[in-house]
């Protein structure tokens, strides 16, 4: 039978309901067999297929239990490069090198700029982009804060940044 596939155990079912005889009325001798073997075969379809369902279930459950622990140790990571950098910045430290160079750490001071918007501010339409509803525009506010103009409800932040290679 597991050669058998149930697309021919339900092709033999629909003969045998085909094969009516004339004189008695009688469905064909056949009939019950094919039907029992479909339906064994029909279980373990259903078997399989609830087995598959199970595991793809089990496999997304590992994808997003590893997603979790991969993003845990991301912020770990961050919060530990943010302890270095503020441990070199205590010390005035901006560089440490592996003595034979394989690894370092640099830290920029006040590299790196960005534009936060406070919650709840509202801008002129030249500080916005134009789709509905226009959104505050992070490099527009940014240019005008640069060209001295005052931007009520954004201001401009200056972060280090720690580089290791």
């Amino acid at each position: 039978m597991s050669n058998i596939t149930l697309f021919d155990l339900a092709n033999s079912v629909r003969e045998a309901l085909g094969a009516i005889d004339e004189s008695t009325g009688e469905i064909s001798e056949t009939y019950a067999e094919s039907r029992e073997l479909f339906e064994q075969k029909a279980v373990a379809c259903v078997a399989y297929a609830k087995d598959e369902a199970a595991g793809i279930e089990a496999a997304k459950a590992m994808i997003k239990a590893m997603q979790d622990k991969i993003k845990a140790r991301e912020a770990r990571l961050d919060r530990f490069k943010a302890y270095m950098a503020d441990c070199m910045k205590a010390t005035g430290i901006t560089e440490v090198k592996h003595e034979t160079g394989l690894f370092s750490a640099k830290l920029y001071l006040d590299r790196d700029e960005s534009i936060v918007i406070d919650e709840g501010a509202t801008f002129p339409a030249a500080l916005c982009t134009p789709p509905k509803p226009p959104e505050p525009s992070k490099t527009l506010i940014k240019a005008a804060i640069k060209a001295g103009e005052p931007v009520a409800g954004a201001h401009l932040v200056r972060k280090d940044r720690l580089a290791i290679s």
